[in-house]
């Protein structure tokens, strides 16, 4: 789906003025250089005569986008019970990254949590409600984001930035959120890799030109993203990894999501067209510990309302 730079723009107003009702603000950060105005200067070039391409803004684009996405889905839920748990995480965005499509910061505390925010808004738009880890209080021993039925805690999600490419680094980050998972009060869970990091520089915004299908890049991630998780299979086999989840609460599928900027053809206009490319996918690593239909669904409606909530 194709956003307009103009009531993008707007939005991200719209989401800046709610952030300082409670007391947010979002300056540019010293090491970062993040701020809410890649929009606007996008919006600018464009209004002043633009004629390049979509590579000449790379960075504007890149930035502009993911802003946008975030605040779409922030601002589909402010009315929702549970959005003041929201605001810690928001207040972190002063001071490290505001969007999950750059190079995380030496400091990424800010960054690691973008995810998290990002995920129960999503749970958030169909009406969930949530319980989100307190981003400075937490003692790291707690699923990130708990969905709740009935008042009462259901399934949670360990989530985890990975930016090493090392399948070891997989296993432990694994390995903390089955035991996180096995502390808390739900009675499912599943470990959820947020591997944005390990995508950037993988040749989804091809240099001086473009796909001539969307589909094509977000095939390629899937595939990217599940070839990641079968390593830590491969490179352990399969009893070890059987023995991490064997007696415990968490699910034996991974949860991958993964947010990168490509271009790609506008099938009505034959033009080159930057868009996000979202992904969420499963990927099993013990075949008789599947999600239960809950979780699945949860999840397809998630990803549903990650690729469609737009502003």
């Amino acid at each position: 789906m194709q956003v307009q730079i103009t009531g993008a723009s707007d939005l991200v107003d719209r989401f800046e003025e709610l952030l300082a009702m409670h007391g947010v603000s979002i300056p540019v950060h010293a090491s970062t250089g993040s701020d809410m105005l890649p929009l606007w200067r996008i919006l600018n070039t464009i209004r002043t005569g633009f004629a390049g391409t979509p590579d000449d803004m790379r960075m504007e684009y890149t930035a502009g986008l993911a802003v946008h996405d975030l605040t779409a889905k922030v601002m589909a839920v402010e009315d929702h019970p549970d959005f003041p748990t929201l605001i810690p995480h928001l207040r972190m965005l002063a001071q490290g990254a505001v969007h999950l499509t750059q190079e995380p910061p030496a400091d990424a505390d800010a960054y690691n949590k973008l995810v998290e925010v990002y995920w129960a808004t999503l749970l958030m738009a169909k009406g969930t409600r949530v319980l989100l880890d307190h981003p400075k209080n937490s003692k790291g021993d707690n699923p990130d984001v708990i969905a709740l039925d009935g008042g009462q805690p259901a399934r949670a999600y360990a989530f985890k930035t990975v930016r090493s490419p090392h399948t070891q680094n997989l296993l432990d980050h694994i390995v903390k959120g089955v035991d996180q998972i096995e502390r808390c009060p739900a009675p499912e869970g599943i470990v959820a890799f947020n591997l944005t990091p390990r995508l950037l520089g993988a040749g989804l915004w091809p240099e001086d030109g473009f796909f001539a299908d969307w589909r094509q890049p977000a095939v390629y991630t899937i595939g990217k993203l599940t070839g990641m998780i079968s390593d830590v299979l491969k490179d352990n086999g399969q009893t070890a990894i059987d023995n991490v989840f064997a007696g415990k609460k968490a699910v034996g599928s991974i949860l991958c999501v993964a947010f990168i900027p490509t271009v790609a053809k506008n099938p009505e206009t034959g033009n080159a067209v930057v868009m996000p490319l979202k992904v969420a996918t499963l990927v099993n690593l013990v075949v008789d510990r599947p999600p239960s239909a809950e979780m699945r669904a949860e999840i397809e409606a998630a990803n549903h309302t990650m690729q469609t909530a737009l502003g």
